[in-house]
């Protein structure tokens, strides 16, 4: 029996249902946000910020009242990923993957979360690094998939400094040193209206092909 690559899956993933499961996990990402807000903490790490989000997206997913669309997606959390050698616990871990289910090819969407806080050495090098953005270039994460994410989870200061911070640092980037092989300018984004600042940036992977990342950055202080 043969299996069909993501990557040759693409064309129909946009096509068909693609822009209607991206606006979907934006709806859950912000649910599930929304949901759990009240119970961040200056002293919560990511993991920690990543279950109260999940955890709330779930029972969003399995309530009653949630939209019958709901029935067509999957949250997996800290799920580890096959690829580039390794296996069992070595195996690459993104924070969340929405999946829809019920058709097939199945699409995936991936997310990774930082916190971004004043006390961390090198503030956007860790979002941008080789344990942030980076882990899509190289396909350790989302690998043949042409979209995908990163969450910020604000720690102090605010959304809209840290837009700028990264935004900024992105492009120094690109004119000095290059390493996030970046494909086009910036662009501002709004899937959704509850959402207002977010943007992507597209990639050069390695060894080839490209990546949109949608930036979303959520308003953790306490």
């Amino acid at each position: 029996m043969s299996y069909q690559d993501p990557e040759e899956a693409t064309n129909i993933w946009h096509d068909e249902y693609w822009p209607d499961f991206r606006k979907n996990v934006h709806e859950l990402l912000f649910e599930g946000y929304k949901e759990a807000k009240c119970q961040i903490q200056s002293h919560h790490d990511e993991t920690d910020i990543t279950g109260f989000i999940a955890e709330a997206i779930q029972k969003y997913l399995e309530s009653p009242d949630s939209p019958e669309w709901c029935d067509r997606i999957s949250l997996h959390e800290d799920p580890p990923v096959p690829g580039q050698r390794r296996t069992g616990r070595r195996r690459n871990k993104p924070d969340l993957i929405f999946e829809a289910v019920g058709r097939r090819p199945r699409a995936k969407f991936f997310f990774e979360s930082k916190r971004l806080r004043e006390q961390s050495s090198h503030r956007e090098s860790y979002y941008l690094g080789q344990e942030g953005i980076q882990r899509f270039l190289r396909g350790a994460y989302a690998k043949g998939y042409p979209e995908a994410g990163m969450i910020g989870y604000v720690q102090c200061d605010s959304v809209d400094i840290w837009n700028k911070r990264l935004q900024a640092a992105i492009t120094a980037d690109a004119q000095n040193k290059n390493e996030l092989r970046l494909k086009s300018l910036q662009q501002k984004v709004q899937i959704i209206k509850e959402i207002s600042q977010e943007w992507t940036s597209s990639h050069y992977r390695h060894p080839g092909g490209y990546i949109t990342l949608f930036h979303i950055l959520f308003d953790c202080c306490p």
